[in-house]
């Protein structure tokens, strides 16, 4: 199976701006087939430890409705030792572009740069076995168990079947 994945939208908000504020928080286009992620976020409370993220696999039918994966871990645990089989394919897509890459605390703003959907093509679509259609990666952002933030990718998987 030869799958495209193209980036369709992009959402990231804040829910304590107090605790962090998206500066950046945007899909571009690197040709006519392929686009890239960037986000840029301001903490404004550092160090901060002690971060979960409850992350949900979600796929369009009339409607964006849960699909396969809906799950909440804990980052700092997952980044010191990384062996669950589920987040690993998600990490793996993001390690690479992005400052997000190290166990906790973290004591800078965080950034995603260049994320393009190739990383995605090679990534996560050999591991989850995926149909053509409309999908979207949500994620809440916890410190000490009170959300602060969110970033929602929507992507489109188009290809042929052998």
């Amino acid at each position: 199976i030869d799958t495209h994945v193209t980036f369709t939208n992009l959402k990231c908000g804040s829910t304590d701006n107090r605790f962090a504020e998206f500066q950046k928080c945007r899909i571009k286009a690197v040709n006519r087939t392929h686009k890239y992620v960037d986000i840029y976020v301001r903490l404004h409370k550092v160090p901060v430890h002690n971060v979960a993220i409850n992350l949900k696999l979600m796929r369009y039918d009339h409607g964006y409705k849960p699909f396969f994966i809906d799950l909440t871990f804990d980052a700092c645990k997952f980044l010191k030792n990384q062996r669950n089989p589920v987040i690993i394919p998600f990490y793996e897509i993001y390690k690479n572009s992005s400052n997000m890459n190290h166990t906790c605390p973290y004591e800078h703003d965080l950034v995603v740069d260049r994320l393009w959907t190739g990383n995605l093509e090679m990534g996560f679509s050999k591991f989850l076995p995926m149909i053509n259609g409309d999908y979207a990666v949500y994620s809440e952002w916890f410190n000490n168990n009170i959300s602060r933030g969110f970033i929602n990718v929507f992507l489109r998987l188009t290809g042929d079947k052998d």
